[in-house]
């Protein structure tokens, strides 16, 4: 896909996908690395690309539905 194909999404937009109402705890995501970076696309506006957004969301699923090391509870299930 070409640069001029992706659409690029405002903060608002990327905190309305994200179900985020405060600025500060979205801030505070991106300053934690838990969240990519935005660009510049003006004097006052930062865009994120659309995929981007929605790749880290699918990660972000993926990884919490994998179950934490050591957990037996499907092996207790099927010896009971």
């Amino acid at each position: 896909m070409s640069l001029t194909e992706r659409k690029i999404l405002l903060k608002r937009e990327v905190k309305k996908i994200l179900r985020l109402q405060s600025d500060s705890a979205f801030q505070d995501m991106i300053n934690a690395g838990e969240f990519p970076r935005g660009f510049r696309i003006g004097l006052r506006r930062v865009g994120w690309f659309e995929d981007e957004v929605s790749a880290w969301l699918e990660d972000r699923i993926k990884e919490s539905r994998i179950p934490p090391a050591g957990n037996n509870s499907v092996e207790r299930r099927q010896s009971v």
